[in-house]
Formats: C-alpha cells, structure tokens, sequence
C-alpha cells in the first residue's frame, strides 16, 4: 500500500504550469560594459561612415572616368577596418547597419543627375 501511495505521488506531484517567456526576464549590464559596448557601436558606426564616404567617391570617378581618383579610393576603401560586431549587437539601439556598395552607389546615380 505505501509503495503504491509512493508510486501515485511521485507520478502526480510537483507539475509546474508556468511557462516561460522571453518578456519574463531582464538584462542588466554594468554601466563599465555599456561603456565597452557603445564605445565599439562608435568605432563601427564611425568606419561604416568612411566606408560610405570612400564608395560615394569611387562611384563619382567612374562616373567621370578618373582612374587616379578611382585607385585612390580603392586603396583607402580597402584600408578601413571591418569590426566583427556579435549578433545580438547588431539589436542595439545605436547600432548602423552597414550600406551596400549598390545603395550607396544608387545614392550617388540619384544625386549627381
């Protein structure tokens, strides 16, 4: 009789109904770390920018078929640095996502006609 007693409450005891949702937890950083990470958001925004800026100008040399101007900025595109940045950083709120050559160059096209 106590085995079965045993057998019936260990089956039928301690279910958990709650379940678990991503809204249920919080995530807290030292202000140290958020330093560490905005500080990188920077750095990258600040190399996407040149990036940008160095596309815009090799777009304008092909444009104009200046082959000086196009190698030049070639070479200092190629020369900016490219930070490996996490995943879950690209969901920060100051992360700038990096344009693509084709967009920056439509970007050009448009404001040059």
């Amino acid at each position: 009789m106590i085995r079965v007693l045993a057998v019936v409450l260990l089956l039928s005891g301690c279910v958990s109904k709650n379940e678990l949702a991503v809204d249920d937890t919080s995530l807290i950083r030292s202000v140290e770390y958020q330093t560490e990470i905005d500080q990188l958001l920077s750095i990258d925004k600040k190399n996407k920018l040149l990036e940008e800026e160095y596309l815009r100008e090799i777009a304008i040399a092909q444009i104009n078929d200046d082959r000086d101007a196009y190698k030049f900025y070639i070479v200092e595109y190629i020369k900016v640095p490219r930070i490996p940045v996490p995943e879950w950083v690209t969901q920060e709120p100051d992360f700038y996502p990096r344009k693509t050559a084709q967009q920056i160059i439509r970007e050009t096209h448009n404001n040059t006609k």
